[in-house]
């Protein structure tokens, strides 16, 4: 089979030959006939962001999943201000439309509601959810506990 995929590329497969230039012209044209007969849709979410709960100093995710035509533009809110992309926000949108919010090394001040939004000529979608931090008890603050657990 091998020898038959080379024996085909040697075969006219050069791009100048007049043959392969009117073969990429028509695919050109099919596929701007294509996208014109798209359906203009807009956003919703096929896969909404979900709350979670993370420990302090790990990392958290939130994925969705958006549809929509034109593809749709998206910004992640933290308590509904602008998250900006940093080394500690890391956020992901592929050709697919999944998207994700990426926060490394998850503090104390990352407990918050976050909100992806997707907007189009059409209209917007936003789906919305709670990230909750554990934080780790700092010596002196856990002897309470101990001496709950003493009384049972």
């Amino acid at each position: 089979m091998i020898s038959g995929m080379s024996g085909r590329k040697a075969s006219g497969s050069s791009p100048t030959s007049p043959i392969n230039a009117d073969k990429a012209e028509n695919e050109d044209a099919f596929l701007e006939e294509v996208a014109e007969e798209k359906p203009h849709v807009k956003p919703y979410f096929t896969k909404k962001i979900l709350d979670m709960e993370v420990v302090e100093g790990s990392a958290a995710r939130f994925d969705c999943k958006i549809e929509g035509y034109p593809d749709p533009e998206v910004m992640w809110f933290k308590d509904d201000q602008p998250v900006k992309e940093s080394r500690h926000f890391q956020i992901d949108y592929d050709e697919e439309g999944n998207c994700s919010l990426t926060i490394s090394e998850v503090c104390g001040d990352d407990d918050a509601k976050y909100t992806c939004k997707a907007v189009n000529s059409l209209g917007e979608a936003t789906c919305t959810a709670e990230l909750l931090v554990e934080t780790m008890a700092k010596e002196g603050e856990g002897e309470g506990e101990e001496d709950e657990e003493e009384e049972e």
